[in-house]
C-alpha cells in the first residue's frame, strides 16, 4: 500500500460512519492514525507535510470529542461546523498540494486537485452563510456538496500513480 493509499484508506474511515447504539462502531481517531502513517511517508514529497500533519493530529483530538453519543445529541449544527472545520481545512490544505505535487507530471490530476481546492474552500465558508446569516436554504447543498468533495479527494487520491509520489530508486550494482 502507498503512503496516498494510506491518506486516502484513512480519509474513507474518517467519511463512512457506521452508528451501532448511538456509537461510531469505526472510530475517526483510527483514520486520522491511518492519514497521518500516511503523510509520514509523503513528507519528503508533498510540499507541506508539517501543516498537513498537524492539521489532521488537530482533526484526530477534535474527533475524540465526537465520541460520545449525548455530545452530539445536545451540540447545535453551528458548533458541529465549527469542530468539523479541521477536517475541511487539512482536505483543502491536501487538494491543493497534491495539486502542487502533481503539476508537471500529472496535469490533469493536478487540475482536479486544484479545483477540489476551491471546492473546500466553499465548504469551509458557506456554513458561515448558513449559521450567520440563517441561509436556511443552503443547508442541504452544503452538506451534499462536503460529503461529494470528501468522497471525491478519497477517489482521487487512489488515482494518484505510485511512480509520481515516490519514484523507483534505481537498481543497486551487485
Amino acid at each position: 500500500m502507498t503512503p496516498v493509499q494510506k491518506v486516502a484508506m484513512g480519509l474513507v474511515l474518517v467519511v463512512v460512519d457506521a452508528w451501532f447504539a448511538g456509537f461510531d462502531a469505526v472510530p475517526d481517531l483510527l483514520g486520522w492514525v491511518l492519514v497521518m502513517l500516511g503523510l509520514h511517508g509523503l513528507r519528503t514529497a508533498l510540499p507541506s507535510p508539517v501543516t498537513l500533519t498537524a492539521l489532521a493530529a488537530l482533526a484526530g483530538v477534535v474527533s475524540l470529542a465526537l465520541l460520545s453519543p449525548s455530545l452530539l445529541a445536545d451540540t447545535p449544527e453551528s458548533t458541529l461546523w465549527l469542530v468539523s472545520l479541521p477536517q475541511t481545512l487539512f482536505c483543502l490544505v491536501l487538494a491543493g498540494a497534491m495539486a502542487a505535487l502533481l503539476g508537471p507530471p500529472r496535469p490533469d490530476l493536478a487540475r482536479r486537485f486544484g479545483v477540489l481546492r476551491w471546492v473546500f474552500v466553499l465548504v469551509a465558508v458557506l456554513p458561515v452563510l448558513l449559521y450567520g446569516g440563517g441561509v436556511d436554504g443552503l443547508l442541504v447543498p452544503t452538506a451534499v456538496v462536503a460529503v461529494a468533495a470528501s468522497v471525491y479527494l478519497v477517489y482521487l487520491l487512489f488515482r494518484v500513480p505510485a511512480d509520481v509520489v515516490a519514484p523507483a530508486r534505481p537498481a543497486a550494482d551487485a
